[in-house]
């Protein structure tokens, strides 16, 4: 048995006993670096071993039974489409902008693929978004709001978090979506108070960054984030899967439609 292989199943034990594994845990066990890791859960990921997340990876069978609002779990589905369409919303913020983010499993993987950003101003409602910008690159500034955490998203809710993101002006607001109207261009989230961020980021900044894979279209869900209406440039960056109709919809009412 080759070196890789008895790493790769050595891998496979230890996510078994743990259920979650990050990868800076797993690179100081074996002593190699990232890219050794990020290989080696590719791998197993193909061959249904595990489920990849933004920091590592879980055993396939965990929160099989819990409802789709835990992030843990959320971050394993469509993570493909979530990975590629994060990676090139970072193509969209600029050198020295301000933009906040806000918590959930399609922006933290925004938050991993900033690192050749410089001097951003971040303010998010997550810290393990604030860890990644302000580890990849310590040039950035982060500002955390503060507030109740949420126990579904790890982010933070509540009056002191709105009153700090109310305090700020910024270029861009990032944020992802439970559910897409396409028909009447209606945003929609599954969660009241993480609604309500999300409300109050988007009217802090300038410019309004949607990211949804395509499985959000046309859901049901009970909390409208926003519509066409706001006056905002809003760009949407999703997935192939959306349905040319879909695509073409959303653009009438003056949404830029980004597809990866």
């Amino acid at each position: 048995m080759s070196v890789s292989e008895e790493r790769r199943k050595s891998i496979i034990s230890l996510i078994e006993i743990n259920k979650h594994m990050s990868i800076e845990e797993l690179t100081t066990i074996f002593k190699v670096n990232e890219q050794v890791i990020y290989r080696d859960l590719i791998y197993l990921e193909k061959i249904n071993k595990l489920k990849r997340t933004s920091k590592g990876a879980i055993y396939p069978d965990v929160n099989e039974k819990k409802e789709a609002i835990d992030l843990l779990y959320r971050e394993t589905l469509h993570f493909k489409e979530k990975e590629a369409l994060a990676k090139f919303a970072t193509t969209l913020i600029k050198d020295r902008e301000s933009i906040m983010i806000d918590g959930g499993s399609t922006t933290l993987l925004f938050a991993t693929n900033l690192v050749d950003k410089k001097r951003l101003m971040v303010i998010t409602n997550t810290s393990t978004i604030g860890d990644i910008i302000k580890k990849e690159n310590r040039k950035n500034q982060v500002i955390l709001t503060g507030g109740q955490l949420s126990r579904h998203t790890y982010a933070t809710i509540g009056d002191y978090a709105i009153y700090m993101i109310n305090n700020y002006r910024v270029n861009k607001a990032v944020i992802g979506v439970c559910a897409i109207d396409a028909k009447n261009a209606c945003f929609y989230t599954t969660i009241k108070d993480e609604c309500i961020i999300k409300q109050n980021m988007i009217k802090a900044a300038n410019e309004v960054i949607i990211l949804a894979d395509s499985s959000k279209l046309n859901l049901s869900k009970p909390h409208k984030v926003c519509d066409s209406t706001i006056n905002k440039k809003i760009t949407l960056v999703i997935d192939k899967g959306i349905t040319k109709e879909d695509k073409e919809t959303l653009e009438s009412y003056k949404i830029n439609v980004i597809t990866v």
